[in-house]
């Protein structure tokens, strides 16, 4: 279903600034990027974040990734190798697990998460060869098992986690295992010097973003010729064989897999950062427009896209929707953007997807991942913990404490996502500590306090978001006089003050959740989804038995938005979660008897349509 939300974003522009800083570089970076970004990021940890996604993200953390089982589902399988013999599409995705791992460890600073970490570490690194081979089949000539299979797909995510295990923990080891990894397969990817098997046909889609994150903490320029100039992709299913520089299509026809293509735009972004070449932005821009143009788009009212892995148009709800490989990379690249641009708008599209086609995709008590995400019909748990979309998850849950605030250039502090949080920042050597305290995404009421150590006051520009779904925002400083705030006249969608602020200042927001009933089109025309701020809501079959035994069909059910009632509290999908009771018609013409039917969260495990 297309919002109004979404189409306001298509003029977003991709312009950034060429000139070169340091200001938002890491410290383990050695190469300077040439564009730098316009928002840096801010990484948060269990101390520092709370509210709804703290609790999603220790879920995960203690009931998925500290109880799956890493020997029988991973590890044995690298330590025991088998010959191939005529399998395909084997892939258990190790180094998207500690990819996860490592963030994870930061982000709750428990030991017990940091060796377990290290743990599928040691262990990958003892079953690797002395060539520096990793992987579950035995090796065949040429080394062919890498590129037939998705042996190579396995080599990519490990070496990108290696990379990222060493900015987490700093340990130089992490890094010279990387390095190794990162050189076989330089030495054994297919290119017309070792042709060992059609390149065109190996999923790619974490290789080029692995070997440019090596360049950044390496300075070792093959890492970055590989990764901007070695064609790579798989033409028949996923994506145009090309290189990062010189990739183009369209999405007229196969192959379209999104995954992979959000994947490539990403590292196209992440390229563009240390070359600012602006063809590199392209597709990038292609990709944004395609997305979300008027009446045609293929964002998905979730937050996310995809129909049987490939890119759509159509809006179908039912089955193999909503890829959770796909929510996690459109999650990484609209990032990047944001970051790249300056452009808080890009924010509205993050709460979208990670309040419904991310959140869902995790069971309430976080032992389950989804692979697809459907908003028609049933939802099923991949039950097996291993393969793509349950590690691209955890990766995209692990990585969300970077996308509460950023900096400015000028030191300014960015507030994108409201949840309650408490940050300490550095503004020109004055510390300058924010509380944030809100039931965000239950109402928009934000509160915001500052306590700074200097008696004297601290000049600091605070931007916050505005997102679109609001009419009208309500800001208040102190005991100063209210001012509104029209979200659709603010210039990269937030609102900034800038002001001496002493201790003790309370910045008050309030941002009013009325019901939207959004228009669907394609398969959906005809009907509407309702949302109240970024959540979209659905019909549950648990909190909806008698109504589904006279209305099996519940999207024909016709809602009287006279009848549509204020939520109320419901702990029955999460602490403090929220459902609402509606009175409907079950025919279309809106005659007979009305039922009552009661509206859940996305997140709602029995969700049957929206």
């Amino acid at each position: 279903m297309k919002t109004t939300l979404l189409t306001l974003l298509l003029g977003l522009s991709l312009a950034a600034s060429a000139q070169a800083g340091e200001w938002c570089q890491t410290p383990l970076d050695v190469v300077k990027p040439r564009v730098p970004d316009r928002l840096c990021r801010v990484t948060l940890d269990q101390r520092q974040l709370g509210g709804e996604i703290d609790r999603r993200i220790r879920n995960l953390v203690y009931q998925n990734y500290m109880v799956v089982d890493l020997d029988g589902k991973w590890l044995d399988h690298f330590r025991n190798r088998t010959d191939r013999g005529n399998r395909s599409h084997v892939y258990y995705g190790i180094g998207k697990v500690f990819d996860a791992g490592s963030l994870f460890a930061a982000y709750t600073g428990d030991p017990k998460v940091a060796a377990r970490t290290q743990y599928i570490i040691d262990q990958l690194v003892k079953s690797r060869d002395a060539d520096g081979y990793i992987g579950f089949w035995n090796v065949e000539p040429e080394n062919r098992q890498n590129h037939i299979n998705w042996i190579l797909h396995e080599q990519e995510y490990i070496n990108l986690a290696l990379v990222r295990n060493y900015r987490c923990t700093g340990n130089p080891q992490s890094l010279a295992d990387a390095r190794i990894m990162a050189d076989y397969i330089l030495k054994t990817f297919p290119t017309p010097r070792n042709p060992c098997y059609d390149a065109g046909e190996i999923c790619t889609a974490g290789l080029p973003e692995g070997m440019l994150e090596l360049y950044r903490v390496t300075g070792d320029r093959r890492y970055f010729d590989f990764a901007a100039d070695v064609p790579h992709g798989n033409n028949r299913g996923e994506v145009q064989l090309a290189s990062l520089r010189t990739w183009e299509q369209d999405f007229s026809r196969r192959p379209r897999h999104v995954y992979v293509m959000l994947a490539r735009c990403y590292a196209q972004t992440e390229l563009y950062r240390l070359t600012g070449e602006e063809n590199l932005l392209h597709m990038s821009q292609l990709m944004r427009n395609e997305l979300l143009k008027k009446g045609q788009g293929g964002l998905l009212v979730t937050g996310s896209c995809s129909d049987g892995e490939q890119f759509t148009y159509d809006q179908n709800g039912r089955g193999a929707i909503g890829e959770s490989c796909v929510t996690a990379y459109l999650l990484r690249w609209i990032d990047s953007l944001l970051r790249l641009e300056g452009d808080m708008r890009y924010g509205d599209l993050l709460e979208r997807t990670i309040y419904n086609a991310l959140l869902a995709a995790n069971s309430p008590d976080g032992r389950w991942i989804r692979y697809f995400t459907p908003f028609t019909g049933d939802r099923r748990y991949d039950t097996r913990d291993f393969f793509c979309c349950c590690g691209n998850y955890r990766r995209a849950v692990a990585e969300l404490p970077q996308k509460v605030y950023y900096r400015t250039p000028q030191g300014g502090i960015a507030l994108n996502l409201f949840t309650n949080s408490k940050k300490a920042f550095d503004v020109a050597g004055e510390t300058v500590t924010l509380l944030q305290e809100t039931a965000y995404p239950n109402d928009g009421e934000v509160k915001l306090t500052f306590s700074t150590r200097n008696p004297d006051p601290v000049a600091l520009a605070l931007q916050f978001r505005t997102p679109r779904w609001c009419r009208a925002i309500t800001l208040r400083v102190n005991e100063e006089a209210a001012v509104t705030i029209d979200p659709l006249r603010q210039e990269l969608g937030c609102y900034v003050l800038s002001r001496a602020w002493k201790d003790g200042d309370v910045v008050k927001l309030s941002m009013p959740m009325a019901w939207r009933l959004l228009r669907g089109r394609a398969v959906q025309d005809g009907r509407v989804a309702l949302l109240r701020g970024p959540v979209v809501f659905c019909i549950g079959k648990d909190q909806n038995a008698e109504l589904l035994e006279k209305c099996p069909e519940p999207r024909n059910l016709v809602i009287d938005p006279a009848f549509l009632g204020d939520p109320i509290r419901d702990d029955s999908i999460r602490p403090g979660g929220l459902k609402a009771v509606a009175k409907a018609w079950l025919s279309e013409d809106c005659s007979g008897e009305k039922v009552a039917v009661t509206l859940t969260e996305f997140i709602d495990p029995s969700g049957q349509e929206v």
